[in-house]
């Protein structure tokens, strides 16, 4: 019988940088932010937490579940902000990259190599993510289009990601209604002509119900290769915020505009 010696000093910092790599990897899977600041902690949690769970002697079952999801909310609360919407993902996407890392290194320790051999697994990993990452950014790239939305005699020009999980209507008219960020002259739009303001209720993931404000533009034109489409009367929404994390889109488009 095998008697193995543990240093929990070692065994936290195994787990926390660990911890820090796939916590890292999962937001900019996501096209989060990563900051820092925030992942340092939120491993040292992640670590203490393994070490806690491996002096308390719980082992897998009901307990032991509970424990792992209650620090993984804790990580995620700390690396990704309170967002408590997106915590149910960003779980499951950290468990999924965390199997797939340990297969990977099973593999590389089933060829035989040593242990100063399989520090290349955690580049191996990333390097995969890395890959799957680059593929989504240039899948998302090809579905941004130029787009020009005249109103009142203004012109603005932006970009538009066209989004199949957009199918908000407009309740009384049925229109399809595409989502706009709103700034200055957006706002204008609204409160200028008001007898074109539109309330818009949607649903959403951590969001039941909710409602937009929104208006109808004159004009709304799509460049997608060398044609344009062109909709008379787009019904638009305002939202608060930014809809992409990297400014690279302004606006998702309707799939009922294509």
């Amino acid at each position: 019988m095998k008697i193995y010696e543990i240093y929990l000093d070692v065994y936290w910092i195994e787990n926390a940088v660990l911890d820090a790599m796939i916590l890292a990897l999962t937001l900019f899977l996501q096209g989060k932010k990563v900051a820092l600041r925030r992942i340092v902690p939120a491993a040292a949690l992640g670590g203490a937490g393994a070490v806690l769970v491996l002096i308390l002697g719980i082992k897998y079952g009901i307990l032991y579940i509970a424990a792992v999801l209650a620090i993984d909310a804790g990580m995620f609360l700390i690396a990704a902000g309170p967002r408590v919407q997106e915590l149910t993902m960003n779980i499951v996407y950290f468990h999924a990259l965390a199997f797939v890392y340990t297969k990977l290194d099973m593999c590389v320790e089933r060829l035989g190599a040593a242990d100063s051999l399989r520090s290349i697994t955690p580049v191996i990993f990333t390097g995969l993510i890395m890959l799957v990452s680059g593929y989504q950014m240039k899948k998302r790239a090809q579905r941004i289009y130029p787009v020009a939305i005249s109103e009142n005699g203004e012109n603005v020009e932006l970009k538009a990601l066209f989004d199949t999980g957009n199918s908000l209507t407009e309740p009384v008219s049925g229109r399809p209604v595409s989502i706009i960020e709103e700034n200055a002259t957006t706002r204008l739009w609204l409160e200028a002509r008001p007898q074109k303001y539109k309330v818009i209720p949607f649903h959403s993931i951590g969001r039941e119900h909710g409602i937009l404000e929104g208006t109808t533009v004159d004009e709304l034109v799509i460049w997608k290769g060398d044609r344009q489409i062109v909709e008379k009367d787009a019904v638009v929404a305002l939202y608060k915020g930014k809809l992409s994390k990297d400014g690279s889109y302004q606006m998702i488009l309707n799939q009922g505009l294509f």
